[in-house]
C-alpha cells in the first residue's frame, strides 16, 4: 500500500452501461493509497472498479509524472516529451482516419502534449483537443494548438461540429464512459466516426486464465500501482456502449501485444507462464481476431 493519504474515492452501486445493480465481484484489485476492486455486471457483462478515485484523486494521478513514465500502462520507451518517435505512429493513425473521409475537423479527446494534433494539422485536418491534465494541456498550448483544459462534458463544444473524434487509451480512464460516447456521438455530424483505440486486458487469455485460477482458489490478483483504469473493457460490452450512444460498429479489430516484458510486478513463473500463454494468444488473435488486449472500434453516427 502506497504510504500517501488515501485517494479521494466514490463506490458505484450499479452500471453506467444498463443500470443493472447485480454486481459479480472479480479477483483482481488495485491497491495504491486505498484498495479498488473490480466487479462485473451481471446483466451487459461490463468491467469496472466498483470504488474508483473521485475527481479530486483522478486529478491527483495525472500530474506531469504520469507523462514522464505512466501513460500507455508504462510500455513507451520514451517520455511524450519527445516528438519524433511517435511520428511515424501518429502518420499510420492519420492516414486510417483518412481511409474513412476526406480530411475535415478532427477533435482528440484525451490530447496529451499535442503530437497527434500537430501532425493531423500539418496534413491538413482542422485539429483541436480536450485534455483533463493541466501540465499536458500547457504543453500543447506552448505548440499552438487549441486544446480545453478539462473534461468533454465540460468543453460544451457545438454540436455536429466534427467528422471525426478519436480517443486513444483514454476511454477506461474517465468517470463515466457512456456519458462521455454520447456527448462525442452529439459533437459528430451525421456520417461522421469515433475511432477509438484502447486496452481490452482482462480479454486475453492469460488474463483469463489467471482470473479463473484466482476465483477458483478463492485469492485476488493484487496490483500494487495507480487504478489508471476505471473499466476494463471487452468487445461485447463496448459494442454494446457503442449502440447507447447511437454509433454503429463498422470495425472491431483485436490485436495482441507481443509476448515480452510483463507490465507490474510480476514473480519470475508469472511472468515464465504469461508469455508461454502469449505466445499462444498471439497467432490465435491474427487468425480468429479474438482474445486480444487492445482493439480498434470504429462507430459512425448515422441519421
Amino acid at each position: 500500500m502506497n504510504d500517501q493519504a488515501p485517494l479521494p474515492a466514490r463506490t458505484l452501486d450499479s452500471c453506467v452501461a444498463c443500470g443493472g445493480a447485480r454486481l459479480k465481484p472479480l479477483p483482481l484489485l488495485y491497491e495504491f493509497r486505498g484498495s479498488f476492486p473490480l466487479v462485473e455486471c451481471d446483466d451487459c457483462g461490463l468491467r469496472f472498479l466498483r470504488v474508483q478515485p473521485a475527481a479530486e484523486g483522478l486529478a491527483a494521478l495525472y500530474s506531469a509524472a504520469y507523462f514522464e513514465s505512466d501513460f500507455r500502462c508504462g510500455r513507451s520507451e520514451v517520455a511524450y516529451s519527445c516528438e519524433e518517435p511517435f511520428r511515424a505512429e501518429n502518420t499510420s493513425l492519420l492516414e486510417a482516419f483518412e481511409r474513412l473521409g476526406p480530411r475535415g475537423r478532427f477533435l482528440e479527446l484525451g490530447s496529451a502534449g499535442g503530437w497527434l494534433l500537430k501532425h493531423a494539422r500539418e496534413r491538413g485536418w482542422q485539429a483541436q483537443g480536450v485534455e483533463f491534465s493541466a501540465d499536458a494541456t500547457e504543453r500543447a498550448r506552448a505548440l499552438g494548438l487549441e486544446v480545453f483544459q478539462g473534461d468533454l462534458l465540460a468543453a460544451a463544444l457545438p454540436a455536429e461540429s466534427f467528422d471525426l473524434v478519436y480517443m486513444g487509451d483514454v476511454l477506461e480512464h474517465v468517470p463515466d464512459c457512456l456519458a462521455v460516447l454520447v456527448e462525442a456521438a452529439r459533437l459528430l455530424k451525421t456520417g461522421g466516426h469515433l475511432y477509438l483505440r484502447g486496452p481490452i486486458t482482462t480479454n486475453s487469455l492469460a488474463r483469463r486464465l489467471a482470473l479463473a485460477l484466482y476465483g477458483a482458489l478463492g485469492r485476488t490478483i493484487v496490483l500494487r500501482e495507480p487504478p489508471y483504469h476505471l473499466w476494463e473493457f471487452t468487445p461485447g460490452p463496448l459494442e454494446h456502449l457503442f449502440a447507447s450512444a447511437g454509433l454503429g460498429v463498422i470495425t472491431a479489430r483485436q490485436s495482441k501485444i507481443p509476448p515480452g516484458r510483463a507490465h507490474g510486478e510480476k514473480s519470475a513463473l508469472q511472468r515464465l507462464a504469461m508469455g508461454a500463454v502469449d505466445v499462444l494468444n498471439l497467432p490465435l488473435t491474427r487468425l480468429l481476431n479474438a482474445a486480444g488486449d487492445r482493439i480498434v472500434m470504429v462507430g459512425r453516427k448515422s441519421a
